[in-house]
């Protein structure tokens, strides 16, 4: 520690640098508070000892001076004065002195004095430090943020385009609503014709949580399934396995497969199903999703198709179900996630699927480009914003109506 003491009374000056440095201190001296001044610019005295009263610059003076200043470390004050009153007190620490002596300065009380000022000055040393690492910290953290998020954005650029275009065929026609809730999500569906150009093929799933755990399940599934990859597997191994049972197939393999001792459990909710293209059949199996809404074209009434069965990946020996209705020509068919009916608004409300089914309804004369634009225009009307706490997907089905 390097002290500087400033006194225009030579014999006080040499007895107090006599006994600090007996303590082993680095002991500078000035002469009055102006020389005392020259000496706190060059910048390695963190503790000043000075007196009070001395020609050109007071000890008070010299404290007000080096507070106005800009050092890039705290200097720490001691006032020395022959008065014992509490005005000098006040007046000392006002002008920003940290402590007060009364002279004459007794050895041990100098001591202790000294050591309280090194112990502050360590620990705003040691705050510095601190804060240093901190700054460093948080510099590595927002390079790493930007770099995740850049690596989140390439990724959700992949998984749109993983996503298929609009379909028209003249038999049916597909579109959707698809708003993640971060820069991935894990939502995902797809459908494709098979079957020689007479069965469309579709599904649509959930996987539990978000983010990029969620989004990488999300992207495993899509592959496995696409362009009906799973079905074809499926049919080779059973020869002879009809349209009706392949949902119900593709989804107990699917839960045999992913299976896991993972705590917590990866799991995703799911429908699987096909649509014949000539007689509007639907074959479909639910694993725990939301249940699908038909919308009867002649009666613009809405209705829950499928049962429930349990989500995917939770229980190994399970069976699913198969339910199976006719599409009249110009019915349509709904999947969603549940970040649909359980968007919330600001007072907690949920959306729900009673409004769901209302807005399908009043919406059953527009085409389905249109219907997918007003739900999503409706969630966000009733969330008040874009950002919603889970993925939003809508999948819509409409067979060809009559001419």
């Amino acid at each position: 520690m390097h002290i500087l003491v400033v006194d225009d009374d030579s014999n006080a000056l040499r007895i107090i640098a006599a006994m600090l440095r007996r303590w082993n201190y680095e002991v500078t001296v000035a002469r009055n508070g102006l020389e005392a001044w020259e000496i706190l610019r060059q910048g390695r005295i963190r503790l000043v000892i000075s007196d009070w009263m001395m020609p050109g610059l007071t000890g008070p003076d010299l404290c007000r001076r080096v507070r106005a200043a800009e050092f890039s470390n705290y200097i720490y004050l001691i006032l020395l004065t022959g008065r014992n009153d509490r005005t000098s007190l006040v007046q000392g620490m006002d002008a920003g002195a940290d402590d007060f002596m009364v002279k004459p300065v007794y050895r041990e009380e100098l001591r202790v004095r000294v050591r309280a000022g090194e112990r502050i000055l360590r620990l705003e040393e040691e705050l510095e430090e601190r804060n240093h690492r901190l700054d460093q910290a948080n510099r590595t953290l927002s390079e790493a943020y930007t770099t995740i998020r850049r690596d989140l954005e390439s990724a959700a650029v992949m998984q749109k385009a993983l996503l298929p275009p609009p379909l028209r065929l003249p038999a049916i026609t597909v579109d959707w609503l698809f708003q993640p809730s971060s820069f991935v999500a894990g939502d995902i569906f797809d459908y494709f014709v098979t079957g020689d150009g007479g069965l469309l093929s579709f599904y649509q799933l959930d996987v539990a949580g978000h983010g990029v755990p969620a989004a990488l399940l999300s992207f495993t599934l899509s592959r496995l399934l696409s362009q009906g990859s799973e079905e074809k597997r499926l049919s080779r191994q059973e020869t002879g396995l009809g349209k009706e049972a392949i949902p119900q197939r593709v989804v107990g393999e699917l839960n045999r497969r992913f299976q896991s001792d993972i705590d917590p459990l990866p799991y995703f909710t799911m429908i699987y199903g096909n649509l014949d293209l000539h007689s509007g059949q639907v074959n479909l199996t639910l694993a725990g999703h939301p249940q699908p809404i038909w919308l009867s074209r002649a009666s613009r009434q809405t209705k829950l198709m499928g049962g429930s069965g349990f989500p995917v990946g939770m229980f190994p020996e399970i069976g699913y179900e198969i339910t199976t209705f006719e599409l009249a020509p110009g019915d349509r068919l709904f999947l969603y996630s549940d970040g649909v009916t359980e968007c919330d608004n600001v007072a907690g409300e949920l959306f729900s699927e009673l409004r769901l089914r209302q807005l399908l309804e009043e919406t059953a004369d527009l085409p389905v480009s249109a219907v997918t634009e007003r739900v999503g225009q409706a969630l966000r009307a009733w969330k008040g914003d874009d950002n919603h706490q889970d993925d939003i997907t809508l999948l819509v089905l409409e067979r060809e109506p009559q001419p």
